[in-house]
């Protein structure tokens, strides 16, 4: 029954992004957002598909039951962290590779490469020896509660070779996305979430006389679909010639390119530990202040992805297009089309948001939650909607303006601000001191995008992020 309704969402989510491709090449004049929708759509489809694939995987544990569900919930948070970290290399690896892509040099990109990988495989070794040898200590780090710990330390400890493979094959998608090969990484990451998906079903329903595994099933699967996911990386590494390494860029990967990447990384990197160290913190109380609230926390942030998918995709694809405009210094013409991208984004952000609002009848209809649990995700859903529309806009300048330019300290010091200022400080004084209704709680420290949506407007109207970092 999941494999056949998922496939039936793949089919329809391929239909409608197809048709609408067409459309918007048809009917669009404006070159910018005629290439935004051509690389976005594949980034978008793949987000979807992700987003899908999260959406079977917490209706499966949701039927298993709900401590399944919540210990998986928690334990993710040590990939959570662990793709900050990726989405900072990947974030210089952007900005840098984009530009070079737009002076044509193809021997920078493919050196950057290496340089790269270096730094992702050694923080994927570390993040696999913690998981897999101290998966316990982990989890207590997230809850108190002895089933949740006992249940998401034994997904870890299965789960950290997924790892490994990860380290690899992120940034080799992501150098594919930055030279506008982006269906060959949506085709990639596609065909991986397919296969993880099918054998969540199969490992966690025993289908095809499979036993039923149940928790240890999505994480056998995971590290499957991740092992297959760097096999196709590697196949494809083998066609295209453009980032094919040789011998001599082992030797020609530089100090000065290194310098250059960890000064633009470096900064996204300790903002995603900032972020992701406060979210970390932040689903901490969350586990400490009940299982339902946690189960409640793990719809909501499917809900909430779904509806963000596309103003994601825009921030992604749209630092492509920027960086490849600073690269060659037109400066003016990435003024404008960064006026276009957000414009777009707070379109695609309010479209989202009341799409979340439609659909809200039947995702609380379909998922299996404690009552308690499903109450509380109905009054998560105005916050959701408020966030989705917002994030459209602060996601899309510190992910895409910002950093297209090499503008990456901002984010560190404003999500410094917001998350651990703001969002922490108070998710513990209402929790702990004032001890609120858990629900209370998780609205008011989830406020932090409309507390730093103002910081971000004056940034982007700043202009710091306009400059060429290649010269």
């Amino acid at each position: 029954m999941f494999l056949k309704l998922f496939a039936i969402k793949v089919n329809i989510i391929i239909s409608i992004n197809v048709y609408l491709h067409k459309e918007t090449t048809l009917k669009i004049k404006d070159d910018f957002l005629k290439a935004l929708i051509f690389i976005t759509f594949p980034i978008v489809l793949q987000s979807l598909l992700t987003t899908a694939v999260g959406s079977a995987d917490v209706l499966m544990l949701s039927y298993v039951n709900q401590t399944s569900l919540s210990a998986v919930s928690l334990a993710n948070q040590v990939q959570f962290v662990l793709n900050l970290v990726y989405v900072g290399l990947r974030t210089g690896t952007t900005a840098m590779t984009a530009q070079y892509w737009g002076k044509h040099d193809t021997a920078s990109i493919r050196r950057l490469t290496l340089v790269v990988l270096r730094f992702s495989m050694g923080v994927s070794l570390l993040f696999f020896i913690l998981a897999f040898f101290m998966p316990t200590q982990l989890m207590h780090i997230f809850t108190s509660d002895p089933d949740l710990i006992q249940t998401g330390a034994e997904y870890l400890r299965i789960i950290a070779f997924a790892y490994l493979f990860m380290g690899v094959s992120q940034i080799y998608l992501c150098i594919l996305k930055s030279i506008q090969q982006v269906g060959r990484s949506a085709a990639i990451g596609s065909v991986t979430l397919a296969a993880n998906v099918f054998l969540n079903a199969v490992f966690i329903f025993g289908l095809f006389g499979f036993p039923k595994l149940g928790v240890t099933g999505v994480a056998i699967s995971t590290v499957i679909s991740r092992a297959a996911e760097l096999g196709l990386c590697a196949l494809d590494a083998g066609l295209i010639k453009k980032i094919h390494l040789s011998r001599d860029d082992f030797h020609d990967a530089g100090s000065v390119l290194t310098k250059n990447f960890l000064r633009y990384s470096l900064p996204v990197t300790a903002e995603g530990f900032v972020w992701g160290g406060a979210t970390a913190v932040l689903s901490a109380i969350m586990g400490h202040l009940g299982s339902d609230i946690v189960a409640a926390n793990s719809v909501a942030s499917v809900v909430q992805g779904l509806a963000t998918v596309v103003c994601f995709g825009f921030a992604e694809g749209g630092a492509v297009l920027l960086g490849k405009e600073l690269g060659q210094s037109n400066y003016r013409k990435a003024e404008r089309d960064a006026s276009k991208l957000i414009k777009a984004a707070l379109i695609s952000g309010l479209a989202g948001a009341v799409l979340m609002l439609l659909l809200k009848p039947l995702v609380t209809g379909i998922v299996r939650l404690s009552p308690q649990a499903l109450t509380d995700l109905n009054n998560m859903y105005l916050l959701l909607a408020l966030n989705a529309v917002l994030s459209s806009f602060t996601n899309t300048a510190i992910c895409g303006i910002f950093c297209a330019g090499g503008d990456t300290k901002f984010g560190l010091y404003c999500d410094f601000f917001v998350m651990w200022c703001y969002s922490v400080l108070i998710g513990l004084f209402l929790g702990f001191v004032w001890k609120l209704p858990p629900v209370t709680v998780y609205i008011i420290m989830n406020l932090h995008e409309l507390v730093k949506t103002p910081f971000v407007l004056k940034h982007y109207k700043g202009k710091k992020w306009l400059k060429n970092i290649t010269i």
